[in-house]
C-alpha cells in the first residue's frame, strides 16, 4: 500500500515523494473547488468537519493496485498514480454530493470560514454592522498615516501601478492609491485592488471611516463582499492598533482624489479567509517597551509572514515549524519567479546578517551584488527610521532558527523540508 504522507528515506522514499508531489498538485481542487461548487455548504476542511483530506488519502489508497507501491522502479511513470489521485478525488466528490452535507462539530463560529455575500444561501458570514464612527483629523494622525501607507503599510504596492524602470518598482507618480487591475499571463482578471483615493465616481470617496476599518482589518469590502485573503493581509492588520488605523485613514482621505475605472471585483462563494471575523473590542497600542517587542508589531502589520512563512493553501494556516523559513514560490507575479528568503537567524538563513548591514539591505535593495527581486516591497520599507528597521531586526534575531535553504540562484525543485518546490529546494 502506497503512504502519501511524509517520508524520511528509505526504500521507495523517492517514489513516495514523487506520489506526494501529485497528490498535493491535484488535492487543492477537490479542497477549493470541487467540493465547494458541488456541495456550496461546506466553505472549507474545518478541524471538526467530518470531511478531512485524510478520508481522501484513505480512498486513494484503498484504490491503489498492488503493482503501485513502495517498492516501485523509481523510473516508472508516475501515470498509474495520478490517475488514481484523479479517481479517488471524483468517488469522494461524488459520495459527498450524495451525503448529507459537511457536518461540523464544534461552536457555531467555525461557519465563519464560509462565503461572502454573493455565495451560497447555506453558508453565512458572520459581518460585523457597520457604525457611523468618523476618525477626528489631527496632524498626528495625517503624519503617522502618512509614514505608515508609504512605510511599513506598503498600501500602494497594490492599490495602484508600479513603475518598472526605476529600482524596487515604486508607485507610478500621480498614481498613488488608485487601484490596479491584476490578470494571469492568460489574460484572466485575477484580483482587482481597489481605488482608495478619495475620488466619488471610482474610488473611496462615498464610503464611511468604518467602512475602511472593517475591510482593512476585518476582510470586509465596503460593499459587504468577503476580501481573498490571498491578495489583502488582513489577517495581519487585525493587530494593528485602533490608533495606527485611525492614521491610515485620515491620511487616505486626504490623498488627492483619482479618477480611474476598473473592472467589477471578482465574487466568489469559495474564498478560505479564517480571520475574517469582526474585531468589536478596542485594540490598543502594541508593548513597545523592548526593541524586539516593538519589532513584533511592526512585522505584523508589515506582513513579513504572509511570504515568508509557507502556509496550507486551502486553510490558510501557517505550517508549523517553517515560520520565517521562506520556501513560498510566488508565481505568477509581474517581476518574475522568487522564491521568499530564509529570514531565521539559522546558517541557512540570515545569522550572517548584522544590524548595519540589514539596514544597508532594505535600503538599497540588493545583498551584496545581489539584487532583491521587487515582489519584496524593499522599497516602501525602505522608508522606515532606522529605529523602526533596527527593531525589526532585533525581533528576527529572537524567532526561532530554522534549517530551511532557498536560493533564488538555484533552480526550482523539490523540497524534502517544506514539501513544497522552490529555488533551492534540492539543496535540502
Amino acid at each position: 500500500m502506497l503512504h502519501l504522507g511524509p517520508q524520511d528515506g528509505g526504500q521507495g522514499s523517492g517514489r513516495q515523494s514523487e506520489a506526494r508531489e501529485v497528490f498535493d498538485e491535484l488535492t487543492p481542487s477537490i479542497r477549493m473547488t470541487t467540493v465547494h461548487e458541488s456541495l456550496g455548504w461546506c466553505a472549507r476542511p474545518l478541524p471538526g468537519c467530518q470531511y478531512d483530506m485524510a478520508i481522501l488519502e484513505g480512498v486513494v489508497q484503498f484504490l491503489m493496485p498492488p503493482r503501485v507501491s513502495p517498492r516501485s522502479t523509481p523510473d516508472r511513470p508516475l501515470t498509474d498514480v495520478r490517475r488514481i489521485v484523479e479517481l479517488a478525488i471524483a468517488v469522494l466528490s461524488a459520495a459527498l454530493a450524495l451525503s448529507v452535507g459537511c457536518r461540523s462539530e464544534g461552536n457555531a463560529d467555525r461557519a465563519n470560514w464560509a462565503a461572502d455575500a454573493a455565495g451560497s444561501s447555506q453558508t453565512t458570514l458572520k459581518v460585523r454592522p457597520l457604525t457611523d464612527s468618523k476618525f477626528e483629523r489631527t496632524p498626528e494622525r495625517l503624519a503617522r498615516g502618512k509614514y505608515l501607507v508609504n512605510g511599513i503599510g506598503e498600501c500602494f504596492a497594490c492599490h495602484g501601478p508600479l513603475d518598472p524602470s526605476q529600482p524596487g518598482w515604486p508607485p507610478v507618480r500621480g498614481k498613488e492609491g488608485s487601484g490596479y487591475a491584476n490578470y494571469t499571463p492568460a489574460g484572466k482578471l485575477w484580483y482587482v485592488a481597489a481605488n482608495i483615493t478619495p475620488d466619488h465616481k471610482t474610488g473611496a470617496g462615498t464610503w464611511t471611516d468604518d467602512m475602511l476599518a472593517r475591510a482593512i482589518r476585518e476582510g470586509v469590502g465596503h460593499d459587504g463582499r468577503l476580501l481573498d485573503p490571498r491578495v489583502m493581509p488582513y489577517e495581519f492588520y487585525r493587530a494593528m492598533s485602533d490608533e495606527d488605523l485611525a492614521s491610515i485613514i485620515v491620511y487616505l482621505r486626504l490623498i488627492p482624489a483619482i479618477r480611474n475605472p476598473l473592472p467589477a471585483p471578482k465574487r466568489s462563494d469559495h474564498i478560505v479567509a479564517p480571520f475574517a471575523t469582526p474585531i468589536t473590542a478596542p485594540v490598543p497600542g502594541p508593548d513597545i517597551s523592548t526593541l524586539a517587542k516593538r519589532g513584533a508589531y511592526l512585522v505584523q502589520i508589515g506582513t513579513c509572514q504572509w511570504c515568508h512563512t509557507l502556509r496550507d493553501q486551502s486553510s490558510r494556516q501557517s505550517l508549523n515549524g517553517l515560520e520565517f523559513a521562506g520556501g513560498d514560490l510566488i508565481e505568477p507575479n509581474p517581476y518574475g519567479q522568487a522564491t521568499s528568503a530564509n529570514i531565521t537567524p539559522d546558517p541557512s538563513g540570515i545569522i550572517y546578517y548584522n544590524e548595519a548591514f540589514f539596514l544597508k539591505v532594505i535600503r538599497s535593495g540588493k545583498v551584496g551584488a545581489r539584487k532583491l527581486n521587487p515582489v519584496m516591497p524593499w522599497w516602501f520599507f525602505g522608508h522606515m527610521s532606522d529605529e523602526d528597521l533596527k527593531a525589526i531586526f532585533a525581533y528576527l534575531r529572537e524567532v526561532k532558527p530554522v534549517h530551511h535553504r532557498v536560493d533564488n540562484a538555484e533552480p526550482i525543485a523539490y523540497c524534502r523540508i517544506c514539501k513544497h518546490m522552490h529555488h533551492g529546494g534540492a539543496l535540502n
